[in-house]
């Protein structure tokens, strides 16, 4: 991920970023197979700069290209789905299990999601034949990266913090105070990814500070992606199996619990300022850092 640099103009700076990220995911998925999810984090990427810069631009610019994030998003999820799944289905069951429904059910998934992952992931096989769903995704992305070209950003200011992180900062705190349900637990995993790629793209203010916060704002993401991910199996799992799932699949406990018992002290840690306060925090690590001589 790309940072701002020190002299470095904010509003340009950030346009640079957004482009940067759009270029390698096109990248992504024309040079090679099996780089949907590399595609997807850069498409993630490129929503938290937009989100930076959201209040300062137009909003007819920001809905428009929000919306094509949004459909490239949802795109690549159903790209990288089965890799992610059949990932988490092998650290699972690095053996059979020995209930032979459960067994067969483990079978019947790690080949649908094998063979749905390899031949979803290129733009073309070998044998010649087109992937429409990957050109589609490409020709998105070619579209945004004209747009995010024409971002009127020259007159954002540089002498603070992106007004955007503020919104983010605020948005996935009021998420993670709130009760944690199967429902609003992607929303909540969404907003600390953006979060933490806000942190990413100033951490140059001050980076041991903002570092070690960006670092336990991952640390919580990766536990509820792993959660999510891992409350798909189950489905798919139970959904296999049919009438036999209560017998071959222990019940899980309710979301809250288990989401609560991912976190830790982690979030509560990185989320603890208010965010005026953390917006005042990081005012006076980027004017310090804005001023200091090159």
């Amino acid at each position: 991920m790309s940072t701002l640099r020190k002299q470095e103009p904010a509003g340009p700076g950030l346009k640079r970023i957004a482009c940067a990220q759009v270029e390698s995911a096109i990248r992504c998925l024309t040079r090679q197979a099996d780089q949907g999810v590399a595609a997807a984090e850069a498409i993630d990427q490129a929503r938290a700069v937009l989100a930076l810069v959201e209040p300062d631009l137009p909003r007819p610019v920001a809905r428009r290209d929000q919306a094509i994030l949004t459909r490239l998003s949802d795109g690549l999820a159903r790209l990288t789905e089965p890799v992610l799944l059949a990932g988490q289905l092998g650290q699972r069951y690095k053996k059979n299990p020995p209930d032979s429904a459960l067994a067969s059910a483990v079978k019947t998934l790690r080949k649908r999601w094998a063979a749905g992952g390899q031949s979803g992931s290129a733009m073309s096989s070998k044998a010649g034949s087109f992937n429409p769903a990957i050109y589609r995704l490409v020709a998105d992305m070619a579209e945004l990266r004209g747009h995010l070209g024409g971002w009127p950003v020259d007159a954002i200011a540089s002498d603070q913090p992106p007004r955007g992180l503020r919104r983010t900062y605020a948005k996935a705190r009021k998420l993670a105070n709130e009760p944690i349900t199967a429902a609003t637990l992607p929303a909540l995993a969404r907003a600390l990814i953006e979060l933490a790629t806000q942190l990413g793209v100033v951490s140059k203010c001050c980076p041991s500070m903002v570092k070690a916060q960006r670092k336990l704002i991952t640390r919580a993401t990766d536990e509820l992606n792993t959660l999510i991910i891992n409350d798909k199996l189950d489905t798919a799992l139970r959904a296999e199996l049919g009438k036999g799932a209560s017998k071959a699949l222990p019940s899980k406990k309710p979301m809250a619990q288990r989401a609560a018992a991912c976190l830790g002290p982690d979030l509560d840690t990185a989320l603890a300022e208010t965010p005026a306060a953390m917006m005042k925090r990081m005012q006076a690590y980027w004017t310090a850092w804005r001023s200091a001589s090159a």
